[in-house]
């Protein structure tokens, strides 16, 4: 079942955060920031705005903005509107090439210690902590 373009905007609405001096109006050569709290989210395709008391989900076109009045279409935008949760797997991974001799210093650090700089600024060796698992 279809729902319709109110509810349709009550859901959106939830989901917006406020913007603050988001309006303005040019008078002459002047810039106006407007006094209304507007809530906004923007995709691709589709735009909704609430400026309290109204709300409309707009769609992006080459002539400009057009209300969108049908609700399969408000239905696609809410669909766009949504921003996936999960994280791409590798997105955030770096990779930095070690050096060969890096490498070969770090694998003479013997088991059980680490390399921590001292209060002195100095490299040294310290014992790594065992964690037990509390019951």
């Amino acid at each position: 079942m279809a729902k319709s373009m109110n509810k349709i905007k009550a859901g959106l609405k939830l989901k917006t955060a406020s913007r603050e001096g988001a309006l303005s109006l040019k008078l002459g050569v002047k810039k106006h920031t407007l006094p209304y709290e507007v809530r906004l989210l923007q995709s691709d395709n589709y735009v909704f705005v609430h400026v309290p008391p109204a709300a409309e989900v707009m769609k992006i076109t080459k002539d400009g903005l057009v209300v969108v009045t049908d609700p399969a279409e408000a239905e696609t935008a809410v669909n766009e509107f949504k921003k996936s949760r999960r994280r791409k797997r590798g997105a955030n991974k770096t990779s930095a090439e070690v050096p060969d001799e890096l490498k070969a210093a770090l694998a003479k650090i013997p088991a059980g210690h680490k390399l921590v700089i001292g209060p002195d600024g100095q490299p040294r060796l310290a014992k790594t902590r065992k964690r037990t698992k509390k019951s």
